[in-house]
């Protein structure tokens, strides 16, 4: 029978039966690689149909239902440098800030280790904040996104756009971008000014004009998704009844995924996961 730890636990904490697994495995991430300049946070979620007082619905996921993970990462390589499991009340996170909510404090836990020394955070509008981003900027972090237009400090644009069309507003550090594709999107940044960049689709045959903050954010983001999306073709969780067992095969799993952007980083050369697995 595979356990982790004591059955008793005196503090209350419901991830105690892995705790100590989830610490040593945090460690040991952060100490293997030092990363790019582009970092970004994101939610993973690893399917659990059972029983569990934590458990998670995120609609937007392959695996909808299951136990949430907040996953810190290398945008150039995917590597994983740190994640926080969702608890409910449980959850670790590190702030004296409360003017960054609870998304704020996991972002500001995520990224101690990584303050103060020039790194560009990509967050989605969960996480983005006036308040959240004139942190990150005083503290040497530039930080872009999308936001949710409500969000306190958030300015009021009412121009009407048609599609391709953007409206910018700027204080200080901070700049809103309002742009219209399909449906408006509000950006966020302390990185970008307001310019356009280009991009090709259609085998070449069309070329879309997008604010410079949309097209690195688009270009930045999803390195969690695709370590999702890389694990799922080669996990090796079992079916299990209990979730922690679950759990530690999930984080096994991007220890192994860990190991395989840290190899193609390094050697440069083209191989698939399940090669790398191999």
């Amino acid at each position: 029978m595979l356990h982790f730890t004591h059955t008793v636990d005196p503090t209350n904490d419901r991830l105690h039966k892995i705790r100590n697994v989830i610490d040593i495995l945090r460690t040991k991430f952060s100490q293997a690689f030092q990363p790019y300049e582009r970092l970004c946070i994101d939610e993973s979620l690893l399917l659990y149909k059972g029983r569990l007082s934590f458990k998670q619905y995120i609609p937007s996921k392959r695996n909808r239902f299951g136990v949430k993970s907040f996953i810190l990462s290398d945008c150039q390589t995917g590597f994983v440098l740190d994640l926080l499991v969702y608890a409910g009340s449980s959850t670790m996170v590190h702030s004296e800030n409360q003017d960054i909510g609870i998304s704020g404090a996991i972002v500001e836990t995520l990224m101690k280790p990584y303050l103060g020394v020039g790194h560009t955070l990509y967050v989605d509008n969960w996480y983005s904040s006036p308040a959240l981003f004139n942190f990150l900027h005083n503290n040497c972090t530039n930080a872009c996104g999308t936001v949710r237009k409500r969000r306190k400090g958030m300015p009021k644009i009412d121009e009407r756009l048609k599609r391709g069309e953007a409206t910018f507003r700027s204080c200080t550090n901070l700049l809103v971008t309002k742009w219209m594709d399909k449906k408006e999107v509000y950006m966020l940044s302390t990185k970008h000014t307001s310019e356009f960049g280009t991009i090709i689709k259609h085998g070449g045959t069309k070329v879309i004009r997008k604010p410079v903050c949309v097209l690195d954010y688009n270009n930045s983001m999803g390195a969690v998704d695709k370590a999702d999306m890389a694990i799922s073709t080669v996990n090796s969780t079992r079916k299990t009844l209990k979730w922690y067992r679950k759990f530690f095969f999930y984080l096994l799993d991007i220890c192994v995924w860990n190991a395989y952007c840290l190899y193609k980083d390094k050697m440069k050369e083209p191989i698939s996961m399940a090669t790398f697995q191999l």
